[in-house]
């Protein structure tokens, strides 16, 4: 059997990437290795990983349409509670909640270092 362990974020700020991430999703942090600029890995609900690591470069925010990963989708089954959140912490949106014609609902924001992700809520799954 094989699961999506974690997704890796290299970012400029480690710590304020963190503690974004803790405040606006709950995350618990189960692994600092406490280092000058420190790797974290978060834990979600369904067990699976954020892992935040340090940058030693800078690079280009990129947009929704450019090639490679581009974006991390988390699923929920609050979604308008979650799109109130985020307004509330003046979290950047890209785009509003919406819902298209088979009734899935999206929005589309950005974290405190340029990165895509987004809620959505599927009226039934994928499997």
């Amino acid at each position: 059997m094989r699961t999506l362990e974690h997704v890796g974020i290299c970012a400029k700020n480690t710590v304020a990437l963190k503690d974004w991430y803790m405040k606006l999703f709950n995350l618990k942090v189960v692994y600092d290795n406490k280092k000058e600029n420190p790797t974290f890995f978060l834990l979600m609900e369904d067990e699976s990983m954020i892992e935040i690591y340090h940058a030693e470069e800078d690079g280009m925010v990129a947009t929704n349409k450019h090639q490679g990963v581009r974006h991390l989708a988390f699923g929920t089954d609050q979604i308008e509670e979650e799109y109130k959140n985020l307004q509330q912490h003046n979290v950047e949106i890209i785009e509003d909640l919406k819902v298209n014609p088979n009734g899935v609902k999206t929005v589309f924001f950005r974290d405190i270092e340029g990165n895509i992700l987004h809620f959505i809520q599927r009226p039934e799954r994928l499997y």
